[in-house]
């Protein structure tokens, strides 16, 4: 079998000798998209995570306030606001997400029998 030049040049993995570098430097350009495109995608479940969270907190801090107990206690840590609304009692509570680049809030209410 003739060698001919074209298979000549080619290098171990099949790409021409040139086009070697030209692999690396996409590689290069690519990756820092890739790398923040995967921060935001975590970012997002951790901020979905911590709003769950403060929704189930403020859930109980309500029935909590319904009751005549301490709310306080069922915060988690977040700022916490109570609002009586007719028989109601709201629980507000308001955490920062993301290292603050995120305001969350959740809101819950109890009928305030306990009172």
């Amino acid at each position: 079998m003739r060698e001919t030049r074209a298979s000549a040049e080619r290098g171990r993995f099949g790409l021409l000798r040139g086009e070697l570098g030209a692999v690396t430097a996409e590689l290069a350009a690519a990756l820092p998209a890739a790398v923040l495109a995967i921060a935001i995608a975590i970012g997002a479940v951790a901020a979905t995570a911590a709003q769950v969270s403060l929704e189930q907190s403020a859930g109980a801090a309500a029935r909590a306030a319904g009751r005549d107990d301490d709310p306080a206690l069922y915060a988690d840590g977040a700022a916490l606001r109570i609002e009586q609304q007719g028989e109601l009692v709201c629980a507000i509570l308001t955490r920062e997400a993301l290292g603050g680049a995120l305001t969350l809030t959740a809101r819950s209410c109890a009928h305030g029998g306990g009172r």
